[in-house]
C-alpha cells in the first residue's frame, strides 16, 4: 500500500523502461509487475485489482527543485468540505523517488491560510530541511484547496485525503483520493488533527468555496494578521526596508526601527542624493520634511540629519512616527534583494533603471481589476423583495442572497502573484495596485461569511475617533429642515439632461442608460455609460449636484486618465476612491446656492459605518431616522453599510462609504495649504500619492476640467 505499486517512467533505453530514480526495468519485469497488481499484491484487502497507466506529470519547478527525481505532491485532509490540514511530500533518495513518508520521503507542513510551508519532517522528526523549503509559497494554493473540497462532494466520503501534483503546464492535477489519510501530516504541522476536526464539528458548510474560507479563517497561522486587524496597526521588526520619496523619485532604504529615540533621522548623504537638501548643506541637526512608505503605510514627518555612513542602515525611524505600528523584536529582517542604486525618475533613465515592462503590467492589472466588480457582487439578487418586506415590518432584518462570482479568483490571484515591480515611481504605483486588487479578491470571496467585515477593513479601513468627531460636528450643524425640493424630473428627463452635458464637454463616447435596479439613483460606469435608476425622481438642485459629482468629477477625471500612457490612471491607482469621492462631495457642495440634505450624507455614512460594525440593519436604520433623515435615506444608508452580509441581524459592516467624508476633509486641508485642485484631475489617484504621480514621466496635464473651475 502507499505507493509501492507505482512505477514512474521517465524514458526508454532501447526496450528497457527508465524510472524516475534512473533504474532500468526490462519489459519482462514490467509485465510481471503488472501481474502482481492484478493479483492484488498492492491492494489493501489483497483482492484482485486493476492496473492502469497515467500521463507523466512534469513537476512545477518551484516545488520540483526540492525533490529527488520523483514527483512531489500535496496532501490535503478534508472533512465536511473543510480542508483541515495539509503538507507537501517530497521524494528522496531513500524513498526511491516516491513521495510516500513511510518509504523515506520528507514532508513540510503548510499554513492553510497562506499556502506557505512551515515545519519539515523526516522520519517523524522535525528537521531543518533543504535551504529554502521552509517558507516556500505553494503555487495555486487557493485553487488546490477548492479542488480538494470539491472532490469530497464527488466522492461522498466524509473524511479523506486528496493528493494533488503541480504540473508545469496545467497547474494543479488530481493524483488520487485516499480514504485513510495517515497521521504524518500532524507532525509536519505540529498540530493535532483531532483538535481541528473537533473545531469544525457541526459547522454547516453549503459550498466548497465556503469550506475553503472557513479553513483559512480557522486554521491559518495568522497571528500577526489578527494583531493587525484588532489593533489597526502594522507589525514591523527592528529593521525594515522602506521607500523614501525624494524630489527625483523613490529609493529603497534599510531603516532601523527604534522606539527608544524620539524622532526620525536620515543620513545626510542620502538626503542629498534624494535632492532633499542641497549638496553644500553642512550643518548636522537641521530638520527636513521627509516622506516614506513602510509596510504599505505612507508617512510624512520632520527628520533630523546625521552622518550614518558607518551604519548598515540609512534611516532611523523614531517613536514619534511609530504610532501606526507595533514593533516585534523577534521578527527577523529579510532583505528583499539588493537595494538598488538611486538614479531618480526621468524619461532619460526609465529604460536604464528598470527592465520591467510596465505596459504589460498595466494591461494585466487593468484586466484583472475590470473583472472583479465589487459593487455588482455586493448587490443582493433579492434586494427588491427584502426592501418590501423591511418597509412592511420595520424591525425585520433583511436576509440577502448574493450572485455567484463571475470570475475565477484563484487564477487571477496567481497572475497577480507573478507580477514583480521595482522601486521606481511606476513600480511603486503598480505594486500598490496589485496589493489592492488582492484585497479586493479576498473581499468578494468572503461575501456572506464571518470574515467579510475584516476583509472590508483590510481594503478600506475604519473611521478613527478624529473623523467620527468631525462627522458628528458636521451633522450637528445640519438644519432641522431644508427648502422644499420639487422632485418633478423623472429618470427619462434626467437622462436627456445628462446627455446634453456630455455634449457640452465634447464627451461623444459617453451616454446615459436607464437601469432597472440599482442601489444608487445615478452612477458613472467604467465603459462610457452613466447609469440612472429606473423610477428615480430628481429636483433641479439634485440634478446639478449629480452633474458635479458624477460627470464633472468622476467622468472628467476618468477621461483625463484615459489620455495618460497607462490604463491605471483611468481605472484608478490604489486608494483612488477616497480622493475621487472626496472631490465629488466638495464639487457638489460648490455648485449649490443653498444648503441641501445631500451635503450631509457623507458625514452620515461615517456614523453608519461605525454603528453597523456592532449593530443590525434595523438598528442602523433607526439611528439614521433619529438623526432626522427620511425612511428612504435610512434604508439606503443601512443597505450600503450592511451589504455583504447574508443575515443583516448580525454584527458586520461594509466600510467603504466612510471614505467620502474622509476624502472630503483631506481635500479641504489640501486646499487650505495652497494645493491646486486641477492637479487632482490628472487621473484617478489618492491625494497622498500626488508627489509620486508627478514624478512619473510623460504624464499629460488634465485636458478636461469643470467649466466653473
Amino acid at each position: 500500500y502507499g505507493g509501492e505499486g507505482i512505477i514512474p517512467v521517465v524514458g526508454r533505453d532501447g526496450s528497457n523502461f527508465i524510472t524516475s530514480s534512473g533504474r532500468k526495468i526490462s519489459p519482462d519485469v514490467f509485465v510481471e509487475h503488472i501481474g502482481d497488481i492484478l493479483d492484488g499484491r498492492y491492494s489493501l484487502t489483497g483482492s484482485s485489482d486493476i492496473a492502469f497507466f497515467e500521463q507523466l506529470i512534469i513537476c512545477d519547478d518551484k516545488v520540483g527543485r526540492y525533490a529527488y527525481k520523483g514527483l512531489p505532491d500535496i496532501r490535503v485532509v478534508v472533512h465536511n468540505l473543510i480542508p483541515v490540514m495539509a503538507m507537501l511530500r517530497l521524494p528522496t533518495v531513500n524513498s526511491d523517488g516516491k513521495a510516500n513518508l513511510h518509504l523515506g520521503a520528507i514532508a513540510a507542513g503548510i499554513d492553510i491560510a497562506k499556502g506557505v510551508t512551515t515545519h519539515v519532517v523526516d522520519n517523524k522528526k522535525i528537521v531543518e530541511g533543504p535551504k529554502g523549503l521552509r517558507g516556500l509559497e505553494i503555487p495555486y494554493w487557493d485553487e488546490i484547496l477548492l479542488i480538494c473540497s470539491k472532490v469530497q462532494i464527488i466522492t461522498n466520503l466524509g473524511y479523506l485525503a486528496v493528493d494533488i501534483a503541480l504540473d508545469k503546464t496545467n497547474g494543479p492535477v488530481l493524483l488520487e483520493v485516499n480514504a485513510r489519510a495517515g497521521l504524518g501530516v500532524q507532525i509536519a504541522n505540529l498540530a493535532p488533527l483531532r483538535k481541528r476536526l473537533e473545531r469544525i464539528r457541526g459547522v454547516k458548510v453549503t459550498t466548497p468555496e465556503k469550506g475553503v474560507r472557513i479553513a483559512q479563517d480557522m486554521f491559518g497561522n495568522k497571528i500577526e494578521k489578527d494583531i493587525q486587524n484588532v489593533s489597526g496597526k502594522a507589525v514591523v521588526g527592528q529593521k525594515e526596508t522602506v521607500d523614501v520619496i525624494g524630489k527625483k523619485g523613490p529609493m529603497k532604504v534599510i531603516a532601523s526601527i527604534n522606539p527608544v529615540v524620539e524622532g526620525t533621522v536620515i543620513d545626510k548623504s542620502l538626503a542629498q542624493s534624494l535632492a532633499l537638501i542641497s549638496d553644500d548643506a553642512s550643518d548636522e541637526g537641521d530638520k527636513i520634511k521627509l516622506k516614506f512608505t513602510m509596510a504599505d503605510i505612507r508617512l510624512q514627518t520632520i527628520a533630523g540629519l546625521e552622518d550614518l555612513s558607518s551604519k548598515d542602515f540609512k534611516l532611523v525611524i523614531g517613536k514619534r512616527d511609530l504610532g501606526n505600528f507595533l514593533v516585534d523584536p523577534s521578527r527577523t529582517y529579510k532583505s528583499k534583494g539588493k537595494i538598488p542604486e538611486f538614479k531618480g525618475v526621468s524619461p532619460d533613465n526609465m529604460g536604464e533603471s528598470s527592465k520591467i515592462n510596465y505596459a504589460d503590467i498595466d494591461n494585466i492589472l487593468s484586466d484583472i481589476d475590470r473583472q472583479i466588480k465589487i459593487l455588482h457582487h455586493l448587490r443582493p439578487v433579492n434586494l427588491e423583495q427584502e426592501r418590501i418586506t423591511f418597509l412592511k415590518e420595520k424591525k425585520y432584518n433583511p436576509q440577502f442572497v448574493y450572485p455567484d462570482l463571475k470570475f475565477d479568483p484563484f487564477r487571477l490571484r496567481e497572475k497577480l502573484k507573478r507580477i514583480e515591480c521595482d522601486g521606481l515611481a511606476l513600480g511603486q504605483i503598480f505594486n500598490s495596485k496589485r496589493r489592492e486588487i488582492l484585497k479586493k479578491l479576498s473581499l468578494v470571496e468572503h461575501i456572506g461569511t464571518d470574515a467579510f467585515s475584516d476583509k472590508s477593513y483590510d481594503l478600506f479601513g475604519l473611521p478613527d475617533d478624529e473623523l467620527l468627531d468631525a462627522a458628528r460636528a458636521f451633522l450637528d450643524a445640519k438644519p432641522h429642515s431644508f427648502p422644499y425640493e420639487d422632485l418633478s424630473i423623472d429618470h427619462e428627463e434626467a437622462a436627456k439632461r445628462f446627455d446634453k452635458i456630455f455634449n457640452d464637454y465634447g464627451l461623444d463616447e459617453w451616454s446615459t442608460k436607464i437601469k432597472e435596479s440599482m442601489v444608487s439613483d445615478c452612477m458613472a460606469g467604467k465603459k462610457g455609460t452613466l447609469f440612472v435608476r429606473k423610477g428615480s425622481m430628481f429636483s433641479e438642485v439634485r440634478l446639478k449636484m449629480l452633474i458635479a459629482h458624477e460627470i464633472e468629477t468622476h467622468i472628467l477625471t476618468a477621461e483625463n486618465g484615459e489620455n495618460q500612457p497607462y490604463k491605471v490612471f483611468n481605472r484608478g491607482l490604489a486608494g483612488y476612491l477616497e480622493t475621487q469621492e472626496g472631490l465629488a462631495v466638495r464639487n457638489q457642495m460648490l455648485v449649490t446656492d443653498h444648503d441641501v440634505e445631500k451635503n450631509y450624507w457623507s458625514a452620515l455614512s461615517v456614523l453608519a459605518v461605525s454603528v453597523a460594525y456592532e449593530k443590525s440593519f434595523y438598528e442602523v436604520f433607526e439611528m439614521v431616522r433619529d438623526l432626522g433623515f427620511s425612511e428612504t435615506r435610512a434604508f439606503q444608508v443601512a443597505l450600503k453599510v450592511k451589504r455583504g452580509l447574508e443575515d443583516t441581524k448580525l454584527r458586520g459592516v461594509f466600510t467603504k462609504d466612510f471614505i467620502y467624508f474622509k476624502g472630503f476633509n483631506a481635500i479641504k486641508k489640501f486646499e487650505s495649504e495652497g494645493g491646486n485642485i486641477k492637479d487632482l484631475y490628472i487621473g484617478k489617484f489618492n491625494l497622498r500619492d500626488l508627489d509620486l504621480v508627478k514624478s512619473v514621466p510623460n504624464l499629460a496635464p488634465p485636458k478636461l476640467l469643470p467649466k466653473w473651475l
